[in-house]
């Protein structure tokens, strides 16, 4: 609770909004900054976290380089070439291109007039500034400004040229003529590339083309102005693409970096070279086949710095809206089942742009799951079953951090009530619930829409009524709504007996006494939370909850039939299907802590649904009421091999 009130005084002292809006207003730009002589970077500009050098690369880790030249005269030098493609695209995503037939003149004058436009005065520019996504011909400062974490050192100027381009009168006048001649070069390339891709997939040339992922073209041309703190801040953040494919046009200056085996590579220019990657709508038509992977750029002490990325897109072009993707079906097979679902463009592109540059895939939402949580049945624990359910425990705890629990002890009627009670709650009168409604953390029950309302950047699709007994675990029943009083009760008594059941196992699963975990009172602390999901209109623009890790010991949370909770398992999110009458755990991060990451707290959230979800959750936090107890790693669990990775917290 104290880091809540933190984050919340700190939000009252700064008003990211408004600085953003201060920011925009000015129609400037980062540029603007530059010539304004500015010495420190914008607070919106900085980045908590920027790491990992770049590893320098050998032949056998550099970006694939391949070369064009007199493939369309000689097949067998096609076919290398193609061999090539398809290893460069199954395990980079990235590869240069040389001989690609863009004269280097073409290219050079590309550059330059990318920086006339950016360097002219901003009264000029201003005519092209909108946040407008739908325009034909924008200028701004990050398309996701508004919704990212931390804004990134550039600006740009965007532009639809196909398959509808601007008049040529709605140009830029200082780049006109170059942007239109490289634009109808790069769609000529981009057939070309189409064909081989196709090859390379074992599908016929035009297969791809036929498709429609040749039809559109978004032309970026990106300015990377001199930055004062390069370490703070970054050109581009971590991102996948979210086209078909992209080419991309750099300067001399280099910054671009490409994360493959986990380590990010520096893509050094080469002189005449255009670097082509892989969008997510490849990676998803080619059912993993190819890879969409991640890059980012770095800010730099020295610039400008200038590219042109041509992306093969039809996101906001109306005939296509409907148009359904999904994995080609000749290259899907019994050992080859589809990865992921069909989605029309329209809802790829709401998603792709309501979540902005996040650091993750916009892949990972049209994922079909076909793993599923462990489910682990207690009957027979106190026989010699015990050992078995005990190995299930810490395979699940290690693995996964989250399982199903059957045959709990709990009765099935209780739970059905509880969620009933909890449905009753919220659909009776506002005038009603308004009696509970309370931000003041210290009332014991209180209901609201978000717990963070105030703190975090967007609002979670969840009304929450809770009940706190971090300080005590007496509850005066007067305190709780009359509509839900009884069953509330009765599942906070219950939540408690499994939860005591649930800590020895993983007292056993650690390899402790079973009464480790209640004896250092890990069972203490809890609070009953109850969600309510109300229908969403627009699921695809929402979330039920954010993602986030636990900040508890342990969880345990009942649901109706509905669904929607997901955990990220593998790097990929994994739907958590509802079992009648089961209940799910999970490892939160103070059991994470006190198991030395013996134990997993794993990363979940809660997608909105067009019909209405409930959930009853309980948490267990540990002993916070005076004197607060401090955990860190279990004594018993380390050792010269294992030393703590944690310190000692009181309050988490």
């Amino acid at each position: 609770m104290a880091k809540v009130l933190e984050n919340f005084e700190s939000e009252i002292k700064y008003d990211r909004k408004s600085e953003l809006k201060i920011f925009d207003d000015t129609k400037a730009g980062v540029k603007g900054l530059v010539d304004a002589g500015v010495t420190k970077i914008p607070r919106i500009f900085i980045h908590d976290k920027i790491t990992d050098t770049p590893f320098e690369g050998n032949d056998k880790h550099t970006i694939p380089i391949i070369d064009l030249k007199g493939i369309d005269k000689d097949p067998s030098l096609r076919r290398e070439v193609i061999d090539k493609l398809r290893e460069a695209c199954e395990k980079w995503g990235f590869f240069q291109l040389i001989n690609h037939g863009i004269p280097a003149t073409v290219m050079d004058e590309m550059i330059d007039g990318m920086r006339r436009f950016h360097e002219q005065e901003t009264e000029v520019k201003k005519h092209f500034f909108t946040r407008d996504e739908t325009r034909k011909v924008i200028y701004n400062t990050n398309f996701d400004f508004y919704q990212a974490k931390a804004a990134n050192w550039r600006d740009s100027l965007y532009c639809s040229m196909a398959p509808n381009p601007p008049n040529p009168e709605e140009l830029p006048p200082v780049c006109r003529d170059i942007m239109m001649d490289y634009s109808n070069k790069v769609m000529s390339l981009g057939l070309k590339l189409f064909e081989l891709l196709s090859e390379a997939l074992g599908l016929r040339p035009n297969h791809l083309k036929d498709m429609g992922c040749a039809e559109g073209l978004y032309f970026i041309g990106h300015y990377y102005p001199a930055c004062p703190e390069p370490g703070l801040t970054l050109g581009a953040t971590k991102h996948t693409d979210s086209a078909f494919l992209t080419i991309l046009l750099q300067d001399i200056l280099g910054g671009l970096q490409v994360l493959h085996e986990d380590q990010w590579f520096d893509v050094t220019p080469v002189a005449g070279g255009l670097v082509v990657n892989l969008g997510d709508l490849s990676q998803l038509i080619s059912n993993d086949k190819f890879k969409s992977v991640y890059h980012r750029v770095l800010a730099k002490d020295v610039g400008p710095r200038i590219s042109i990325a041509c992306f093969f897109r039809t996101h906001f072009a109306e005939r296509t809206s409907s148009r359904i993707f999904a994995p080609i079906k000749q290259l899907l097979s019994k050992d080859n089942p589809p990865v992921y679902r069909e989605t029309t463009m329209e809802e790829y592109v709401t998603r792709i742009y309501s979540k902005g540059l996040d650091g993750t895939s916009g892949l990972m939402y049209f994922k079909l799951t076909h793993i599923s949580l462990p489910v682990i049945d207690l009957d027979g624990l106190l026989t010699d079953q015990r050992r078995k359910i005990v190995d299930q425990v810490r395979n699940a705890s290690e693995e996964w951090g989250f399982f199903h629990v059957v045959n709990h002890g709990i009765p099935s009627s209780l739970l059905s009530n509880m969620i009933d009670a909890v449905r009753k709650f919220n659909e009776q009168d506002i005038d009603v619930k308004k009696e509970f409604y309370s931000r003041d953390t210290s009332r014991r029950v209180r209901f609201n829409s978000n717990y963070d309302l105030f703190q975090s950047e967007r609002a979670d699709w969840r009304d929450t009524l809770s009940v706190s007994m971090l300080r005590s675990d007496h509850i005066d029943p007067n305190e709780l709504p009359a509509i839900c009083r009884d069953e509330a009760l009765e599942f906070i008594e219950q939540i408690g007996k499994i939860g005591d059941t649930l800590f020895e196992l993983l007292s056993e699963a650690l390899g402790l006494k079973p009464n480790h975990l209640n004896s250092i009172e890990c069972h203490k602390g809890r609070t009953l939370v109850c969600h309510y999901y109300p229908a969403c209109p627009e699921p695809e623009l929402a979330m039920g909850v954010t993602k986030h890790t636990d900040n508890t010991f342990l969880t345990v949370l009942v649901e109706d039939e509905t669904g929607g909770l997901q955990v990220l398992h593998d790097n990929q999110w994994v739907d958590v299907q509802p079992i009648p009458g089961s209940l799910v755990v999970n490892i939160g991060d103070l059991l994470q802590i006190v198991s030395n990451d013996k134990f997993k707290s794993n990363v979940h959230r809660v997608l909105p649904s067009k019909v209405p979800r409930i959930s009853v959750i309980g948490f267990f936090a540990g002993r916070v009421a005076p004197p607060a107890r401090l955990y860190g790693p279990i004594k018993e669990l380390l050792s010269e091999e294992n030393p703590a990775k944690y310190k000692e917290v009181l309050e988490y």
